[in-house]
């Protein structure tokens, strides 16, 4: 006997009794305690772990077999639940959670400082503010975009927060659970199923490996790009119409197809939009909503330099799908990018054209610096990981195509994903981006590749009808086995695809482990580098130059190890090259001494597995070169711990020391007539095409929107030429 039930569309279903003997919240109840069972081995193994002994392998390495099992048995919880006859958002938001809590906030609980140079970095950014009141574009190019730092030093102040370390702690898994809520926004208005929705997540979890959630204005800003395209597709959004689609080609006033077209309707059939209406809103309140993008792109702007030109990139590729019915709003932002960059990072930008445009348009040296050499010189373990990386990037992207061809075989067009998924591609033409275009190119591919990859398992948007007998009951397996043979909501169709998902949950979290965490031997933080570099910020009160060993100092310019987080004005890094015959000091010595006095050479854990890893240094390097340091003539060791070493050299008396050369302001833009009238061109040219656009929310169609465009010609061409004048004779 079966019951009639209301659909979320609607429509009746039918669904089947209960069996007797099982609630109906058993199954939802078994995959919590699963996933619970799993959360708590997962941290209960944790305990003990010795760091010092990962290989190149990476975290992956010293990992408990218990706590991989953990991690494990929460990924196949949380399949089980796409399992369940409906969608149990309590256990699947947590266990959500805790799959991301165990994936990115690993490090937080075994290893004792907070992970990744660069956040150490950005640190000290922040503490300059802090203390100084306004950025410094001389000490830094990234002073140019000083929005983020701002951001967190007021927040910080007002909070009555004086140290970093806890949010540098605490950021990457605080960021990435923060990404999640506007990932299922940009969802809501898309045709998915429940399924769809909730394994999109799980994707975009494991997926999201590339390691730029760390404390930086690139994660707030990726936060940023996500709720900017939730509220896009949400409110902004243009679905074709399915009239139009479901006409014979011949039919009188449809517009002509292209042979492409006619063979992609030949062989799918007619397409409806994979995407709904916008959603309900007043106009001011989509008045508010246009106010919030321009500001989310504003801020950005301000704080991260790659992040906008996605942005636009976003908005540009869904009005050129004839998707986004904010048509003029990409020009507003690109006005905004361009005003920001030639008025506001003049200490970028001012001296280093060539380096900024020198990869414009060259594709082969984009790549090639971004995949290719990342490749060369790692040794054969080290190299697993690396090829982790690609083999997950490309399953995720495949998964993404296949998806998008069994939307389209379920009858649905999916523009607005097909336009997010292809549109990053494009910035490869722009430049290298320091070797990490490729990198950055994946991670904003991925929301929008995740919800298609998660189409190929669940295509259909529609809610499952009546159960039918899938293949496990199909095979007489449910009869055999007991109380199996009354859980009806095992024998609902799809469990193919839920086996093939089974099995990715039992390879994907130690995929992730190894892609993720391959280059932990030389990303973490020992407590000893950290006193190193303490015991360095309390002996630089002249001035102090400080020596790092690189593999390649023209190119690797980061050290390994935590840098810069305080005395921005005091200290200056200088990459060394690190001799590939660690007894030949020779070299090392002569530029410690070239240095002067108050200057050191430091040498950590971190380096030397950084040289042994990624360039094939020989497994005693660091051992002989610390010997070969020591006993050369002058050289003293000035400090020393567990994981770093501090060399000096020995000083005649009264040897002057050379001050530093530090410039603070950098280059600034002349307080002219001429670029004064810049500036007052660029807010005319913003104030009227924002104009434009709250007239286009406000009142569709009104006239005054042509002449708004009209009037904005001429400004939009006068602020072209003051900009190209600025960089040619700045």
């Amino acid at each position: 006997m079966t019951t009639q039930a209301s659909g979320r569309d609607g429509r009746l279903t039918l669904e089947p009794p209960r069996p007797a003997g099982l609630p109906g919240w058993a199954p939802a109840a078994g995959v919590g305690a699963l996933a619970a069972a799993g959360l708590i081995l997962f941290f209960a193994s944790l305990r003990g772990i010795d760091v010092t002994r990962m290989n190149g392998l990476g975290l992956l390495s010293v990992l408990p077999a218990g706590a991989l099992a953990g991690v494990t048995l929460t990924a196949l919880a949380f399949v089980a639940g796409l399992a369940l006859p409906s969608a149990n958002r309590a256990v699947l938001g947590a266990t959500l959670a805790g799959l991301v809590v165990c994936l990115d906030g690993v490090t937080m609980f075994i290893e004792p400082e907070p992970r990744f140079p660069t956040a150490y970095q950005i640190a000290g950014y922040v503490d300059y503010i802090s203390h100084a009141g306004h950025s410094a574009p001389g000490l830094a190019a990234y002073f140019s975009w000083p929005g983020f730092f701002a951001l967190v030093s007021f927040v910080t102040g007002a909070a009555g927060t004086h140290g970093l370390l806890t949010l540098l702690r605490v950021w990457p898994v605080a960021i990435d659970l923060l990404c999640l809520p506007p990932l299922f926004l940009l969802m809501r208005n898309l045709r998915l199923s429940w399924r769809a929705r909730w394994l999109a997540g799980l994707l975009f979890a494991v997926g999201n490996w590339v390691g730029q959630d760390y404390f930086s204005p690139q994660a707030f800003g990726y936060l940023l790009y996500i709720v900017f395209l939730a509220i896009l597709v949400n409110w902004f959004i243009k679905p074709g119409t399915q009239r139009l689609a479901a006409l014979p080609a011949d039919t009188p006033g449809r517009p002509a197809r292209s042979r492409l077209g006619r063979l992609d309707r030949r062989l799918f059939g007619a397409l409806r939009p994979g995407e709904r209406l916008s959603r309900q809103a007043s106009p001011a309140q989509r008045a508010f909503l246009l106010a919030l993008l321009i500001a989310l792109f504003a801020v950005t702007t301000a704080s991260h330099q790659l992040t906008p030109f996605f942005m636009i990139g976003a908005c540009l590729a869904l009005v050129v799908v004839r998707r986004c019915t904010l048509t003029g709003l990409p020009v507003l932002l690109v006005v905004i990018l361009v005003g920001w960059v030639s008025f506001e990072a003049v200490g970028y930008w001012y001296g280093h054209l060539s380096d900024i445009f020198g990869g414009l348009g060259d594709l082969g040296v984009n790549v090639t610096s971004s995949v290719g050499t990342r490749l060369t010189g790692s040794t054969s373990t080290h190299l697993l990981a690396l090829r982790a990386r690609e083999v997950l990037a490309a399953a995720i992207v495949g998964l993404a195509v296949l998806g998008a061809l069994r939307r389209r075989r379920h009858g649905l067009s999916d523009r607005v994903l097909l336009a997010l998924l292809a549109m990053p591609l494009l910035m490869v033409g722009l430049q290298s981006y320091g070797g990490e275009i490729a990198l950055r190119i994946y991670l904003f591919m991925l929301p929008a590749a995740c919800v298609l990859a998660a189409c190929a398992f669940f295509p259909s948007p529609r809610p499952a009808g009546p159960a039918q007998p899938g293949w496990l009951a199909r095979a007489g397996w449910l009869d055999r086995v007991g109380w199996l043979a009354r859980a009806a909501w095992l024998r609902r169709p799809g469990l193919p695809g839920l086996a093939v998902l089974v099995a990715g949950a039992l390879v994907l979290p130690a995929v992730f482990f190894l892609a993720r965490y391959g280059n932990e031997a030389f990303e973490q933080t020992p407590p000893g580098e950290l006193a190193a570099m303490n015991w360095v910020y309390a002996h630089d009160a002249g001035g102090s130059r400080l020596l790092w060993l690189s593999m390649s100092p023209q190119t690797d310019v980061t050290p390994e190890m935590p840098w810069d987080y305080a005395g921005l004005t005091r200290v200056v890094y200088i990459p060394t090259l690190a001799p590939r015959n660690p007894a030949d000091v020779a070299a090392t010595v002569a530029a410690l001494s070239g240095a002067g006095p108050g200057s050191y050479l430091i040498t950590t854990q971190t380096e030397v597995a950084a040289l042994q890893q990624t360039a094939s240094y020989p497994a005693d390097w660091g051992e002989r070169f610390e010997a070969a340091m020591s006993a050369a003539p002058r050289v003293r060791v000035a400090y020393t711990t567990g994981s770093a070493v501090v060399y000096t050299l020995y000083w005649p008396t009264g040897t002057p020391h050379r001050p530093l050369q530090l410039s603070v302001a950098g280059p600034t833009l002349p307080a002219n007539g001429w670029n004064v009238a810049a500036v007052i061109l660029l807010w005319a040219t913003l104030g009227l095409l924002a104009a434009r656009e709250f007239i286009r929310v406000h009142r569709p169609g009104s006239a005054l929107i042509r002449r708004c465009t009209l009037a904005s010609l001429p400004l939009l061409t006068l602020l072209t030429a003051a900009v190209l004048l600025r960089f040619v004779i700045r």
